[in-house]
C-alpha cells in the first residue's frame, strides 16, 4: 500500500514539474499585422492581372522608379459615367506612391460630359471649377491628361513631371496630342493647357 501511495505521489510531482508546450505562430501571422501589404500574400494571379495594365518596365525605364502595383479600388466621380474601360491603380515606388487612374469613354462627348461634371463637383468638398481657372484643386501633385475619348488623372504627394508621363503616353499608348493638360505643383494653382505635336498652346474658357 505505502508503495502505491509513492508511486502515485511521484507521478504527480512530475506532471507538475512539465513545461507547457509553446504556441507555434506561423510567420504570415505576423506579416498580416504589418503596416505594409507583404508580397507574400499578392496572389498571382492578382499580379498578372495588373502587370497587364499598365507598362511598367518603360516606366521604370523613364525613371518612375516602381517597385510594385496595386489595384485602387475605392470610386472616383468619373466612374459614374458609364466608361468602357477604367483603369485604376496604385504605382509603388520606395519613398511613396502615385495614383494613376484613366477612363475611356465611346466619344468625345461623353468623355467632356464626364469631365465637366467631375470639375463641377470636385474632391470630397465637392468644389466647382471652370475651365482655365487658375485655382487649387487638391493639396497634392497631380495632372490631368484629357482627348477624345479618354480622361486620364495622376496624384502623388511625392513632386512629379508631367513631361515624363507625356513621354509615358507617347511610347505606351501612342498618344502625342491632348486637348487639355490640367497640372499643379503641391498646394499650388493649376496651369492649364493643350498639346498638338508636343508644343504647349493656351486654351480658352471652353474645350473644343
Amino acid at each position: 500500500m505505502n508503495k502505491i501511495l509513492l508511486f502515485l505521489l511521484l507521478t504527480v510531482l512530475f506532471a507538475c514539474g512539465e513545461k507547457p508546450k509553446e504556441e507555434l505562430i506561423d510567420l504570415k501571422d505576423i506579416i498580416s499585422h504589418q503596416g505594409n501589404e507583404a508580397e507574400i500574400d499578392k496572389p498571382t494571379e492578382e499580379k498578372d492581372t495588373v502587370s497587364h495594365l499598365f507598362n511598367s518596365a518603360l516606366a521604370n525605364e523613364l525613371g518612375f522608379n516602381l517597385s510594385g502595383l496595386h489595384i485602387y479600388s475605392s470610386p472616383m466621380f468619373p466612374d459614374r459615367f458609364n466608361p468602357k474601360s477604367v483603369r485604376k491603380l496604385v504605382l509603388m515606388q520606395e519613398v511613396d506612391s502615385t495614383l494613376f487612374c484613366q477612363w475611356s469613354y465611346k466619344d468625345s462627348i461623353a468623355t467632356k460630359n464626364a469631365f465637366y461634371n467631375w470639375i463641377d463637383c470636385f474632391g470630397p468638398t465637392c468644389k466647382s471649377i471652370k475651365v482655365n481657372q487658375k485655382i487649387n484643386f487638391q493639396k497634392d501633385n497631380f495632372a490631368v491628361f484629357l482627348n477624345d475619348t479618354s480622361i486620364t488623372y495622376i496624384s502623388s504627394s511625392k513632386k512629379m513631371n508631367y513631361k515624363d508621363w507625356q513621354e509615358f503616353f507617347v511610347q505606351s499608348q501612342n498618344i502625342q496630342d491632348w486637348k487639355l493638360l490640367i497640372h499643379q505643383s503641391l498646394r499650388g494653382k493649376a496651369n492649364w493647357s493643350r498639346i498638338e505635336k508636343g508644343k504647349y498652346f493656351e486654351i480658352s474658357t471652353v474645350l473644343k
